[in-house]
């Protein structure tokens, strides 16, 4: 999987973020309806020649819809789904079915004096909030344009209700495969958040890396009101140098 596409994104706590996305990458932020989204999906699928059943598009649209209520609450600036039919026979071939959901925001993060480094606080607060066991978790730690990242793969038992399922039915347990990666200054600032799911859990190594490769050339720059960069020296979406292959420009998702 190569990630060529550079994608720029701007939020309501006035951070920039730049960084870079696969290029088979579906962008839903920027989609401003979930129909509108559905339509972005039902698109992709079709370009892979995989029809999206109605029956699948009806409860795709009620998921969206749900989604809508997260993205405004958690000030998401990053959506997207990679997708790869089992049938695929190009490069980076699997064999089988990739269905990988990221999501990526941007959050001030405070600097502190304390025995424990800024990075294995992060690490604890995420095993805390979403419930992983951190002993059965791989995380490692590199660098990015941000700062230094804390990077962790895992299998997570997801419960959720169906999208358009009575409320009387029973929430739907599965086991999907969890990556997340958080990038912060070591003096503290804004950091970038990603979180992936892979549906199939044996992907999540995949996944991770994909996280890694978004996170690497990352920046995040502070505008004013209207947008305007407060400070220069984060390269332009096109100046930044290419993971795999030449890079081109991407959306740019609001």
């Amino acid at each position: 999987m190569t990630v060529t596409t550079s994608a720029e994104a701007d939020n309501p706590t006035r951070w920039r973020l730049r960084t870079r996305v696969p290029d088979d990458w579906v962008e839903l932020a920027g989609t401003t309806t979930a129909e509108e989204a559905l339509g972005t999906i039902r698109s992709a699928l079709e370009q892979v020649g995989t029809p999206l059943p109605e029956a699948d598009a009806s409860r795709l649209l009620a998921g969206l819809q749900s989604w809508r209520d997260m993205w405004r609450r958690e000030r998401v600036l990053l959506h997207g789904l990679v997708y790869q039919g089992a049938e695929h026979d190009g490069p980076t071939a699997l064999g089988r079915e990739i269905f990988w959901n990221v999501i990526g925001t941007v959050r001030p993060v405070t600097a502190f004096d304390g025995p424990l480094s800024l990075l294995e606080v992060i690490r604890r607060v995420i095993g805390a909030k979403a419930g992983i066991d951190l002993e059965q978790a791989y995380t490692e730690t590199f660098e990015t344009g941000v700062g230094p990242a804390l990077g962790l793969t895992t299998e997570y038992e997801a419960t959720y209700r169906e999208p358009g399922a009575p409320d009387d039915v029973e929430p739907v347990r599965r086991t999907v495969g969890l990556a997340a990666v958080v990038a912060a200054p070591k003096s503290g600032g804004p950091a970038l958040m990603l979180l992936g799911f892979s549906t199939d859990p044996a992907q999540v190594r995949g996944l991770g890396m994909l996280l890694a490769a978004m996170a690497g050339p990352a920046t995040i720059t502070p505008v004013d009101k209207d947008g305007n960069p407060l400070f220069s020296g984060a390269p332009a979406p096109e100046d930044l140098p290419p993971l795999d292959g030449p890079g081109t420009p991407g959306p740019a998702a609001g």
